[in-house]
């Protein structure tokens, strides 16, 4: 990710996959899914992005944040995607139908 709202891929074995463009503001973490099929960045912009990780094309954009997204993380097997924000809130993703499974609060 990167604060000129890009973000730059490699491949886990460091095949240079391109910049890719598609968030209004800073890019702060970008994680490719246990399988490399696809890549979520999360932004400042308040949005999640879902990137197909073989043509790097924007799959979908989580919008249920009311803040800043600062982190995203796959779980072991791709199954579920989390997101935290400066809203105080980890959101729990099926990156199968992209719907919030939950919402944790409580964070400050």
């Amino acid at each position: 990710g990167s604060y000129d709202l890009t973000m730059r891929l490699w491949t886990p074995d460091g095949h240079d996959r391109g910049t890719r463009r598609g968030h209004n503001d800073y890019v702060r973490r970008v994680a490719w899914s246990p399988d490399g099929e696809f890549v979520a960045s999360a932004s400042e912009d308040k949005t999640v992005k879902i990137w197909n990780g073989k043509t790097m094309d924007e799959e979908s954009s989580l919008t249920e944040h009311s803040d800043a997204v600062s982190t995203v993380a796959w779980n072991h097997d791709g199954s579920l995607l989390a997101s935290g924000s400066n809203d105080g809130t980890v959101k729990l993703w099926d990156p199968k139908t992209m719907k919030v499974m939950g919402t944790l609060e409580g964070h400050s």
